[in-house]
Protein backbone atom coordinates (compact mmCIF):
# COMPACT_ATOMS: atom_id res chain seq x y z
CA UNK A 1 0.00 0.00 0.00
CA UNK A 2 1.35 3.24 -1.17
CA UNK A 3 0.84 5.64 1.39
CA UNK A 4 1.36 10.44 1.28
CA UNK A 5 1.89 11.94 4.12
CA UNK A 6 1.30 16.13 3.16
CA UNK A 7 2.54 19.22 5.23
CA UNK A 8 -1.12 20.80 5.91
CA UNK A 9 -1.60 24.63 3.83
CA UNK A 10 -1.18 27.23 4.73
CA UNK A 11 1.67 26.29 7.87
CA UNK A 12 3.83 24.41 5.04
CA UNK A 13 3.77 27.92 2.78
CA UNK A 14 4.33 29.81 6.29
CA UNK A 15 6.72 27.72 8.66
CA UNK A 16 8.63 26.50 5.92
CA UNK A 17 8.65 28.61 2.47
CA UNK A 18 8.16 32.10 3.97
CA UNK A 19 10.79 31.41 6.66
CA UNK A 20 12.74 30.20 3.74
CA UNK A 21 12.54 33.65 1.72
CA UNK A 22 12.75 35.36 4.72
CA UNK A 23 16.05 33.95 5.64
CA UNK A 24 17.34 35.04 2.13
CA UNK A 25 16.23 38.63 2.42
CA UNK A 26 17.89 38.08 5.95
CA UNK A 27 21.19 36.85 4.41
CA UNK A 28 21.31 39.28 1.47
CA UNK A 29 20.24 42.38 3.99
CA UNK A 30 23.72 40.71 5.97
CA UNK A 31 26.01 40.73 2.90
CA UNK A 32 24.77 44.20 1.93
CA UNK A 33 25.42 45.92 5.29
CA UNK A 34 28.70 43.76 5.55
CA UNK A 35 30.57 45.23 1.80
CA UNK A 36 29.12 48.56 2.64
CA UNK A 37 29.95 48.71 6.51
CA UNK A 38 26.76 50.32 7.49
CA UNK A 39 23.44 50.04 9.32
CA UNK A 40 24.50 46.55 11.75
CA UNK A 41 28.25 46.14 13.00
CA UNK A 42 29.71 43.82 11.09
CA UNK A 43 30.01 41.10 13.57
CA UNK A 44 26.29 40.89 13.65
CA UNK A 45 26.16 40.60 9.90
CA UNK A 46 28.22 38.14 9.67
CA UNK A 47 26.55 35.99 12.98
CA UNK A 48 22.77 36.66 11.36
CA UNK A 49 23.98 36.10 7.88
CA UNK A 50 25.60 32.28 8.79
CA UNK A 51 21.98 31.47 10.64
CA UNK A 52 20.12 32.82 7.67
CA UNK A 53 22.05 30.88 5.39
CA UNK A 54 22.37 27.66 6.92
CA UNK A 55 17.97 27.86 7.36
CA UNK A 56 17.40 28.91 3.96
CA UNK A 57 20.02 25.83 2.68
CA UNK A 58 17.83 23.34 4.82
CA UNK A 59 14.98 24.83 3.54
CA UNK A 60 15.45 24.99 -0.33
CA UNK A 61 18.51 22.50 -0.99
CA UNK A 62 18.87 20.12 1.86
CA UNK A 63 15.09 19.47 1.73
CA UNK A 64 15.27 19.21 5.69
CA UNK A 65 11.77 20.49 5.75
CA UNK A 66 9.88 17.84 3.45
CA UNK A 67 6.28 18.55 2.06
CA UNK A 68 5.43 15.17 1.36
CA UNK A 69 6.02 12.14 3.02
CA UNK A 70 5.42 8.48 1.50
CA UNK A 71 5.68 5.57 2.36
CA UNK A 72 5.18 2.80 -0.30
CA UNK A 73 5.04 -0.85 1.58
CA UNK A 74 4.90 -2.51 -1.85
CA UNK A 75 8.18 -1.37 -3.07
CA UNK A 76 9.67 -0.64 0.25
CA UNK A 77 10.30 2.54 0.02
CA UNK A 78 10.04 6.18 1.79
CA UNK A 79 10.23 8.93 0.32
CA UNK A 80 10.48 12.87 1.16
CA UNK A 81 9.73 15.54 -1.10
CA UNK A 82 9.44 19.10 -1.58
CA UNK A 83 10.53 21.59 -4.28
CA UNK A 84 10.17 19.93 -6.98
CA UNK A 85 12.71 17.19 -5.46
CA UNK A 86 12.60 13.63 -4.34
CA UNK A 87 14.72 11.61 -1.92
CA UNK A 88 14.39 7.76 -1.75
CA UNK A 89 15.21 5.05 0.06
CA UNK A 90 14.73 1.38 -0.09
CA UNK A 91 13.87 0.73 3.69
CA UNK A 92 15.63 -2.76 3.61
CA UNK A 93 18.62 -0.89 2.41
CA UNK A 94 18.47 1.83 4.93
CA UNK A 95 21.95 0.78 7.76
CA UNK A 96 21.36 4.02 9.85
CA UNK A 97 18.13 5.21 10.18
CA UNK A 98 17.91 7.46 13.75
CA UNK A 99 14.49 9.62 14.82
CA UNK A 100 14.53 11.10 17.29
CA UNK A 101 10.85 11.91 18.56
CA UNK A 102 9.74 15.22 20.31
CA UNK A 103 6.11 14.02 21.36
CA UNK A 104 4.90 16.62 23.20
CA UNK A 105 5.22 18.88 19.66
CA UNK A 106 4.87 16.34 17.48
CA UNK A 107 8.20 16.65 15.53
CA UNK A 108 10.66 14.08 14.73
CA UNK A 109 14.35 14.80 13.58
CA UNK A 110 15.67 11.92 11.27
CA UNK A 111 18.87 11.07 10.54
CA UNK A 112 19.42 8.11 7.57
CA UNK A 113 22.42 6.45 6.16
CA UNK A 114 25.38 8.53 5.59
CA UNK A 115 23.57 11.92 6.64
CA UNK A 116 25.43 15.05 4.97
CA UNK A 117 24.55 19.14 4.78
CA UNK A 118 22.82 17.91 0.88
CA UNK A 119 20.63 14.94 2.47
CA UNK A 120 19.70 12.65 4.96
CA UNK A 121 18.37 14.89 7.75
CA UNK A 122 14.78 15.67 7.97
CA UNK A 123 12.92 17.65 10.07
CA UNK A 124 9.41 16.32 10.55
CA UNK A 125 6.81 18.09 12.32
CA UNK A 126 4.46 15.03 12.35
CA UNK A 127 1.68 17.67 13.77
CA UNK A 128 0.94 19.48 10.84
CA UNK A 129 0.85 15.74 8.36
CA UNK A 130 -2.04 14.46 7.84
CA UNK A 131 -2.34 11.72 9.63
CA UNK A 132 0.49 12.70 11.42
CA UNK A 133 -0.44 10.58 14.25
CA UNK A 134 -0.15 7.66 12.32
CA UNK A 135 3.11 9.27 10.45
CA UNK A 136 4.79 9.87 13.81
CA UNK A 137 4.13 6.43 15.15
CA UNK A 138 5.68 4.22 11.56
CA UNK A 139 8.61 6.69 11.81
CA UNK A 140 9.09 5.54 15.53
CA UNK A 141 8.36 1.93 14.66
CA UNK A 142 10.47 2.19 11.79
CA UNK A 143 12.98 3.07 14.05
CA UNK A 144 12.46 0.23 16.36
CA UNK A 145 12.82 -2.44 13.24
CA UNK A 146 16.04 -1.00 11.64
CA UNK A 147 17.49 -0.84 15.11
CA UNK A 148 16.36 -3.54 17.16
CA UNK A 149 19.24 -3.21 19.98
CA UNK A 150 19.41 -0.02 20.58
CA UNK A 151 18.92 1.49 23.92
CA UNK A 152 15.72 3.34 23.02
CA UNK A 153 14.13 0.25 21.51
CA UNK A 154 15.31 -2.38 24.29
CA UNK A 155 13.53 0.90 26.86
CA UNK A 156 10.34 0.41 24.41
CA UNK A 157 9.94 -3.67 24.81
CA UNK A 158 10.64 -3.38 28.64
CA UNK A 159 7.64 -0.83 29.06
CA UNK A 160 5.37 -2.37 26.48
CA UNK A 161 6.17 -6.15 28.63
CA UNK A 162 5.33 -3.68 32.34
CA UNK A 163 2.02 -2.12 30.36
CA UNK A 164 1.07 -6.02 29.43
CA UNK A 165 1.60 -6.91 32.64
CA UNK A 166 0.43 -4.06 35.06
CA UNK A 167 -2.92 -5.83 36.30
CA UNK A 168 -0.55 -8.85 37.33
CA UNK A 169 2.01 -6.15 39.16
CA UNK A 170 -1.14 -4.51 40.71
CA UNK A 171 -2.31 -8.09 42.42
CA UNK A 172 1.26 -8.79 43.43
CA UNK A 173 0.82 -5.49 45.46
CA UNK A 174 -2.47 -5.99 46.37
CA UNK A 175 -1.18 -9.64 47.40
CA UNK A 176 1.61 -8.36 49.65
CA UNK A 177 -0.70 -6.00 51.75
Amino acid sequence: MKKAYIYEQPFYGIEVVFTGVFCVCIALACIFCLVTGRFIPRGLCIVFGIAAIYQAWNTFISLSNPEKVIVDDEKNQLIFSGFGRNDSYTISDIKVFNVRPFPSSGKTFIRINNYRLTKGRYWVPTKMFSDGQELFNYLCDLDYRINPHSLKSRARDVNSEYIAHTDQIKKGKRNRK
